[in-house]
């Protein structure tokens, strides 16, 4: 299931994001642009093609075809190519080769071409490494076996996860940063009106409301009526039979298939004054813990900021990241946002280290490609939603370790905001699962172990007890675009709870 998972995110993301494509999608005009490396002669356009008029042959002998292509740092890069093989013999691999400004080799991946005659595609989806200045992307054949190899459909893809338009929010963003733990007014809170055995659609707000403001479309372009299109009883709002609010029905989620469900757009917003106190954890000030960090927020001096790590580390499934309204930025950028704010100062400068679907151990591998040549003041550390299918908690433990160290050794005065990762929907795994107890106990334990690991240059943000508290008091559907990833008002928590452990 993991691997499915990972597979769709980069189907989602590619789906979404910029193409910025470079290369000759069908090799219709040539070979332009590319470099051969091996007998000139062995490189020619063919007549075969997967789609189109024309691939590359890579022909007798040892040759590599390839493009040369600047690489932004930090930025993710994908490439894709559709690849036939002439004789199952044939030795084949993709390529991609991070270089610095000195031309320096930092980082090389290598994918072995599958041994079928029949079209197959390979290709590649990371992040660029902080020091590099350009990346070499291409296909490699060996001379061991006679025959060719034809190359088809390259596409390669800077800034694949950047929307080709960017929109400013829709939405206040001073309001989205009030905490929800000790405001009296809620600001557009996403609900996802349930019909249940088919009884009316409904959902609950995590307070009891005194007035009701506004109930709105998630996009906020629709408003909606009290009796109307809704009546609302204690914390309970319910979708009238007439009305064109949207919902969902139980019988519409796929109970064999429910981790992929994806509810994007499909909530309802409620913005409403109450009087009732919370009762969960609440996140608390910190920066006694981190002196270097407090002590440049206080003096106004440049502090830097990276956030490494994963999916939602990179804001997957936020609105503004998926480039859709109310373009709400990532939890990331409102945390360094209202670091601004209440500090008075503009010179906070965020780098975001997310790769979709990675996970610690790759993190504690990369970590001095990724986060040293940065010398950030502050690091976000955010793994764990990658982890539970495979890492106990003490191997998360050791990864999150390694990370620290690493950095540390290169920048000693560095430090460190942990997040414990928030509960995946409940919903995601059948209690037939063998490993569901496994999988649930992992993710536990990893806000046990970072919460231990707090000291001097180390905080925690314990979202996994906050999103507990917050299923108690709403549905994880409401909060959640997919099983694993935060929708934006989920997101708010963790730019909200980040902030409040910098700012008395």
């Amino acid at each position: 299931m993991k691997s499915a998972f990972f597979w769709l995110i980069l189907l989602l993301l590619a789906g979404s994001g910029n193409a910025f494509g470079q290369g000759d999608l069908d090799f219709e005009q040539g070979l332009k642009g590319w470099q051969m490396i091996g007998d000139s002669h062995n490189f020619v356009i063919d007549n075969v093609s997967h789609n189109g008029s024309y691939s590359v042959r890579i022909g007798d002998g040892a040759g590599i075809f390839m493009k040369r292509v600047d690489a932004a740092p930090l930025s993710i890069l994908k490439y894709d190519a559709s690849v036939k093989l002439s004789n199952k013999a044939i030795k084949g691999s993709s390529f991609i080769r991070f270089y610095d400004s000195k031309n320096k080799l930092l980082l090389s991946y290598q994918s072995k071409l599958k041994d079928t005659t029949g079209w197959q595609q390979t290709g590649n989806y990371t992040l660029i490494p902080a020091s590099s200045k350009y990346a070499e992307i291409g296909i490699e054949k060996d001379s061991k076996a006679d025959g060719f190899i034809n190359v088809d459909n390259f596409i390669i893809q800077n800034n694949a996860d950047v929307p080709k338009n960017e929109h400013a929010p829709l939405c206040n963003l001073d309001q989205y940063l009030e905490p929800f733990w000790n405001s009296d007014t809620i600001y557009n809170e996403t609900v996802l009106l349930y019909s249940a055995n088919g009884k009316p659609a409904e959902g609950r707000l995590l307070y009891r409301p005194v007035e009701i403001r506004s109930v709105k479309s998630f996009d906020l372009t629709k408003s909606y009526n009290v009796v109307i299109d809704y009546t609302v009883r204690d914390n309970i709002i319910t979708r009238t039979q007439k009305s064109g609010m949207p919902f969902r029905a139980d019988t519409s989620f796929n109970k064999k298939d429910l981790d992929w469900f994806n509810i994007a757009s499909q909530w309802v917003v409620v913005t409403y004054t109450h009087h009732d106190k919370w009762n969960g954890p609440v996140p608390h000030y910190k920066g006694n813990l981190l002196p270097h960090t407090i002590a440049k927020l206080k003096s106004k001096s440049p502090l830097k900021i990276e956030a490494y790590g994963m999916s939602i580390t990179r804001g997957m499934n936020v609105s503004g990241y998926d480039s859709i309204a109310p373009y709400m930025p990532t939890y990331v950028d409102l945390f360094a946002r209202q670091l601004q704010k209440k500090y008075h100062y503009n010179d906070i400068k965020l780098f975001n280290a997310g790769l979709p679907g990675s996970d610690a151990n790759w993190g504690a591998q990369y970590a001095d490609l990724y986060i040293n040549p940065i010398k950030p003041d502050l690091v976000i550390v955010d793994f764990g939603m990658n982890d539970f299918w495979s890492y106990t908690p003490e191997q998360f433990k050791a990864y999150i370790q390694t990370i620290i160290k690493k950095a540390k050794a290169a920048n000693p005065k560095v430090e460190f905001l942990l997040l414990s990762n928030m509960k995946f929907d409940p919903d995601y795994l059948a209690d037939s699962d063998k490993n569901k107890t496994f999988y649930q106990t992992n993710m536990e334990g990893y806000s046990h172990v970072l919460r231990d690991m707090e000291t001097t240059g180390i905080v925690n943000l314990d979202m996994y007890s906050l999103s507990d508290a917050i299923y108690h008091k709403k549905k994880a559907k409401d909060c959640l675009v997919n099983p694993l990833h935060p929708n934006d008002y989920m997101a708010r928590w963790y730019a909200q709870g980040m902030a409040q452990l910098l700012i008395k």
